[in-house]
């Protein structure tokens, strides 16, 4: 079977309300990556097998605005937002820590954030898709950006300030997701979307 481009992103923005975390107040910012076993919004599952594989990996890389924006610019490092590290399981997600070396960038996150506004983020890598389970087999997936900062992400996943965090929000386990007809057709649509995007950005 042959590796498919992986980017979480044309998904459905949910913008959680922001509220102080107990105990918080470095400033330091975070993201989950995956929520690992739940079935996102691509259709895809990512397991505890691959996070655990990645957290031993410990790589640290590069975060875009954007998935495209290097292909559109030609350019690799002078486009580099921030940089992921620190790869680690809590709860049911992989989580990295960011730190940005474009502090103008930090600035504008930081003011939407304080507006209410949800940063969200979507990984990159290659890898194959079981079509039976819908899970990505882990011994296949090689990570390329841990996130890039998007509008729509597939995961449902965002970056948070140290002092502040999402609220804990009902989930669809992989083995009871339960859609009406309005979900299936929206999610086929989302589907499409994708397969789209990730045959485009292979073309290129």
């Amino acid at each position: 079977m042959e590796k498919m481009l992986l980017i979480e992103s044309c998904g459905v923005l949910h913008k959680p309300v922001l509220k102080e975390e107990a105990g918080g107040s470095d400033g330091k910012w975070t993201a989950s990556v995956w929520k690992l076993g739940e079935m996102n919004l691509n259709g895809r599952i990512y397991s505890r097998p691959l996070a655990e594989r990645i957290v031993a990996e410990a790589k640290s890389t590069l975060a875009y605005d954007g998935h495209d924006v290097n292909w559109i610019t030609g350019e690799e490092y002078g486009i580099a937002k921030a940089v992921c590290s620190n790869p680690r399981i809590e709860g049911n997600e992989l989580r990295v820590d960011i730190e940005f070396v474009d502090s103008e960038y930090e600035k504008r996150l930081e003011l939407l954030s304080s507006k209410g506004v949800a940063i969200g983020v979507s990984s990159v890598g290659y890898g194959e898709l079981d079509p039976m389970s819908n899970v990505i087999v882990p011994e296949t997936y090689e990570l390329v950006r841990y996130l890039d900062f998007v509008t729509m992400p597939a995961g449902e996943v965002y970056a948070t300030m140290g002092e502040k965090a999402r609220p804990t929000r009902q989930r669809r386990s992989a083995e009871t997701v339960v859609k009406t007809e309005a979900d299936e057709a929206m999610a086929e649509r989302r589907s499409k979307v994708a397969r789209d995007l990730a045959s485009l950005l292979i073309r290129r």
